[in-house]
């Protein structure tokens, strides 16, 4: 893979293909698809690498354009700037661990990750809880992210469960309060937006950690362009599939699917396969 031959191209083109698909048809899920996917024939941290600019490209616009930007800062910022600290930390220790090691992580993250979506678990977060959640949520996201390029446990269920129309303890009702959403188009920007805020920032401490061990070359701009091309044309197709099909029954096949690759590189990484 290191010169990066037709076929590996083509592989990685179908990769963020079917990730592009994934993400346009439910909303989120092509960084843990494709870093999944590419991880069966290479490197983890090669992966991770080669990710980087598709995620980073095609989540600006989720994470920027919409109404809540001001209010995520306001509230998300010491579980960003921890998860970005994670992420670099975690994505400089991991280059020079075992891959095995890296490979079984990752194949259990995406065990983690699908059951729980599988299970419809809800949770709450008290907005006095999130001072003292909040870093914890992003240093643990930003390690895991760094370790195996999946930037949605813990933080994707932790934002799910905030209420973004409630505003710190004793200004809950301040219209003029920068941590709470005013309307219900500002609560669902919020949710995305946060969402996509926290990819770009988990990718760019991963990018961080990668480049401080020279595992971000220059030659993987090829990989990652025709990644975010083919991410693109997934995502159009994504949706066009979500607006053909039951979107839950293809929530559920898609996360059964990465139940099954996460046990299959749990299997290789202990060597029972």
């Amino acid at each position: 893979m290191a010169g990066y031959e037709i076929w590996a191209l083509c592989a990685v083109a179908g990769v963020f293909l079917a990730g592009g698909v994934v993400k346009g048809g439910i909303g989120l899920g092509l960084p843990t698809v494709s870093i999944g996917l590419m991880a069966i024939w290479m490197p983890v941290e090669q992966a991770a690498g080669i990710l980087i600019l598709p995620v980073i490209l095609t989540n600006i616009w989720q994470a920027f354009f919409g109404t809540a930007l001001k209010l995520i800062f306001a509230r998300l910022w010491t579980m960003l700037i921890a998860m970005m600290i994670g992420s670099a930390a975690a994505a400089i220790l991991i280059a020079s661990a075992d891959q095995a090691l890296a490979a079984g992580l990752l194949g259990t993250m995406l065990i983690v990750y699908a059951v729980l979506a599988l299970s419809g678990a809800r949770f709450s977060v008290p907005v006095p809880m999130e001072r003292y959640l909040s870093p914890v949520i992003g240093l643990a996201t930003g390690l895991i992210s760094g370790a195996t390029a999946i930037f949605v446990i813990p933080a994707v269920p932790y934002l799910q469960s905030l209420n973004f129309a409630a505003g710190r303890p004793g200004r809950e009702d301040d219209p003029a309060d920068p941590t709470r959403a005013t309307d219900e188009t500002m609560i669902k920007d919020a949710l995305i937006q946060s969402l996509g805020i926290t990819v770009l920032v988990a990718s760019a401490g991963l990018a961080i950690g990668l480049g401080a061990k020279g595992n971000l070359p220059l030659a993987v701009v090829v990989p990652g362009l025709i990644g975010t091309a083919t991410a693109i044309l997934g995502m159009v197709a994504g949706r066009s599939i979500r607006n053909r099909l039951s979107l839950e029954v293809f929530r559920r096949w898609v996360l059964s699917a990465l139940v099954v690759l996460g046990i299959v590189m749990v299997a290789r990484a202990t060597g029972l396969t």
